[in-house]
């Protein structure tokens, strides 16, 4: 019998640990900027929604007044109030938290105040209410200061009036054992049993009425310090993740589920952006964004990322609900990607049988090998990511830097208060907090299975299979109307032309058409045929954004000028032509790669392009000759090249001589029986032969000399 109450207490740990993890929920209401009527509706919608749900209830409901981190002045008593009587009556039967990170002023003190609880950041700071200059306030905005913040916080009203009035001679006194702030000017008719004790003003007059967060913690305004949503989340025991911004706000959810494939790039972010576009566009505010991605560019999954937290917070209008479902493993990538939505929906897949394995949240261990990208750098890319979203910014630095050791923490005198430290942070504080486990290790990476990833706050559902009906179900929406976000036709166009046998073909005719045109200037149609095709070749890989695109189409435009001039002003075919014949393949086969190579295994694969493209060029120059030797006479397509002249019609023309036979030519005299721009034919007795001039113009009937012979490349001059 005596070990009976010890094994109950014991058990009374453990359910308390197991309680600890989960936390109490809560809910999290971003205020924007704009407050306005509309903006004041949806909160409240959102707030009763979520009241309204007895087995979802909140525990703690969050206003987020800085949800930008930057800040806020708002001068609108209306709205301002509107929310605050909200906050102050309409909800005071739950407990009400205002975070605010930066500077908040004008109006908008009103709501903060109202809240139950006040937690600032390091840069934060309240007031003033009035600007410099303005009048005290007074009238109807004065009283509801007093009613809504003077009733339920008498012992702070002065330090709130020295907001609203830069006269107020601010000074301390005591209540009761506790601190309590007065105006000296109302020394007479201060309340019963209040002292004044020091008489020195804590505030200068005529000076506005702005406090920093170690101010209003000396005023009793505020207790706790946090910069962002999960320190606040760890400080009050809440939930990991529990804090997570809901831009439906309460409004019936239209859904539509877009699936992300491949290796990230330019045009998947592209394609992406649109697709979401026109959801936005069709009144959608539910999307199901589906990562089977893996790969990629980390710059474009970054900023993809950031292009969808601005289509759940947009400048104006509603905010659109993007919830990341991951079927199996969110790597690299897909993990970036995945931060950057409103929240996170994992699976466990069943695999090889009946055996079961979890989705994976964050694996770089593979991609940095492979990419040769700088780790610190990706690093401080998702801890940033993280600290925006609400994410523990430590553990999502961990999934990229092996240098870091991260231990879970407790409260010593809270056991439901758990946050993530390194152990640097941990023997600073350890006097408020202990390490009950060990994360991550020095020297390894961070992966989370799905379990971990909901336990840590980044996966708000873990599903037993990759059924997206179990996800919808989730949402309470009808699998039955969520629509297909396809993507538009000049994606599908584009995704066509990324297609290898469709690129090579472009490459090949655009070649073709290119040496044409070199061969018979002023056919104009092979030219325009080659810069349509390269133009597709560029545009369908490159989209023509990013660096590698700029760095592409550079070498491609400089390739080009070499070898026009080449042709068209330097005489011979020597080091500028075999130059821009270069740079001209190696652009080509720099777009068609994801990045430029760094690596041993990105210099393999730009070598294969290049191989392709040289097969390719060789392939077009023999497609050339065909084209140029048979095409006058298949009927009608006779037509797209120059109608010979009378005498060449009668003559057997020897318009490709051998190099014995141009060798033969040098210093004969002949008559252009074409422009010369600078290719054209001479006639040399009854042969017609294709030449090129020394650089001029030279007109049909002109007499010229064979001035230069290399190979089967004929220069002449005009004499």
């Amino acid at each position: 019998m005596p070990r009976c109450p010890a094994l109950f207490t014991a058990l009374l740990v453990i359910v308390g640990t197991a309680s600890g993890q989960d936390g109490d929920r809560g809910l999290l209401v971003p205020v924007p900027e704009r407050l306005d009527s509309t903006a004041v509706t949806r909160i409240k919608g959102q707030v009763d929604a979520a009241l309204g749900k007895p087995d979802e209830r909140p525990a703690k409901v969050v206003f987020h007044f800085t949800p930008a981190d930057k800040d806020t002045e708002r001068s609108d008593f209306g709205q301002c109030y509107d929310l605050a009587e909200a906050i102050g009556t309409k909800w005071k039967d739950v407990y009400t938290v205002a975070l605010v990170t930066r500077k908040a002023s004008g109006h908008i003190v009103l709501p903060i105040l109202c809240c139950n609880e006040l937690v600032l950041g390091d840069s934060a700071a309240l007031g003033p209410v009035v600007g410099p200059g303005d009048p005290p306030l007074g009238g109807v905005p004065l009283n509801a200061y007093q009613n809504l913040v003077g009733t339920a916080k008498p012992g702070q009203y002065a330090v709130v009036r020295r907001m609203l009035d830069p006269k107020v001679q601010l000074a301390k006194g005591t209540k009761d054992g506790g601190d309590f702030f007065v105006d000296l000017r109302e020394r007479d008719k201060l309340p019963k049993g209040v002292t004044v004790t020091d008489t020195k003003p804590l505030a200068p007059t005529d000076t506005a009425g702005q406090f920093t967060a170690d101010q209003m913690k000396q005023f009793g305004l505020t207790k706790v310090r946090a910069n962002t949503v999960a320190e606040l989340a760890a400080l009050f025991g809440l939930a990991p993740g529990s804090l997570r911004d809901d831009p439906l706000a309460g409004r019936s959810p239209v859904a539509f589920r877009y699936v992300l494939k491949d290796e990230i790039d330019a045009a998947a972010k592209g394609s992406l952006e649109r697709s979401v576009r026109e959801v936005v566009r069709q009144g959608g505010n539910l999307l199901f964004l589906q990562l089977e991605c893996d790969g990629g560019d980390i710059e474009a999954a970054k900023d993809l990322a950031a292009e969808l937290i601005k289509f759940q917070h947009p400048e104006s209008g509603d905010g659109l609900r993007i919830v990341a479902f991951v079927p199996n493993h969110a790597a690299n990538t897909a993990a970036v990607i995945a931060l950057g939505c409103s929240e996170i929906v994992m699976s466990k897949r069943a695999q090889n049988g009946d055996s079961a394995t979890e989705g994976v949240f964050g694996d770089f261990e593979g991609y940095f090998k492979q990419s040769g990208q700088n780790p610190a750098a990706v690093a401080g890319m998702l801890a940033d990511l993280a600290r925006e979203q609400g994410y523990n910014p430590l553990l999502a630095e961990g999934l990229a830097n092996r240098d870091v050791e991260i231990h879970q923490v407790q409260s010593k005198t809270d056991r439901r208060k758990r946050t993530f430290m390194t152990p640097e942070e941990l023997q600073r504080q350890k006097a408020d907090w202990e390490s009950v486990g060990t994360v991550k290790k020095r020297g390894e990476l961070l992966k989370l299975p799905a379990g971990r990833a909901k336990e840590f706050g980044f996966a708000k559902h873990v599903l037993d299979g990759a059924d997206p009906a179990e996800l919808y179900g989730k949402y309470g929406v009808d699998p039955a109307r969520v629509k297909e976000a396809t993507p538009g036709w000049l994606d599908v166009f584009r995704n066509f032309l990324r297609e290898p046998a469709v690129t090579a073909l472009l490459v090949l005719v655009a070649f073709i058409g290119l040496i044409l045109e070199l061969k018979v200037p002023g056919t104009t149609v092979p030219g325009i045929v080659a810069a349509l095709c390269f133009i597709l070749v560029f545009w369908a890989w490159t989209g023509f954004s990013g660096q590698l695109a700029v760095l592409a189409g550079l070498l491609f435009l400089l390739g080009l000028i070499l070898i026009l001039l080449e042709v068209f002003v330097l005489p011979g075919f020597g080091v500028a032509g075999i130059i821009g014949i270069i740079l001209m393949l190696g652009s080509l086969a720099l777009v068609t790669v994801d990045k430029i190579p760094e690596s041993g295994k990105d210099w393999v694969a730009f070598g294969g392009q290049l191989a392709k493209l040289m097969f390719l060029l060789i392939g077009a120059g023999v497609g050339s000759f065909l084209i140029a030797r048979y095409l006058p006479k298949v009927p009608y397509a006779n037509r797209m090249v120059l109608a010979p002249t009378a005498d060449r019609e009668a003559a057997d023309p020897t318009v490709m001589p051998g190099a014995a036979q141009a060798a033969n030519l040098l210093g004969a005299i002949g008559v252009a029986t074409t422009v010369l721009r600078p290719a054209g034919t001479v006639q040399f007795g009854d042969a017609f032969v294709d030449v090129v001039s020394d650089g001029g113009f030279i007109a049909p009937g002109t007499r010229v000399q064979v001035v230069e012979v290399e190979g089967t490349r004929i220069v002449v001059k005009e004499v």
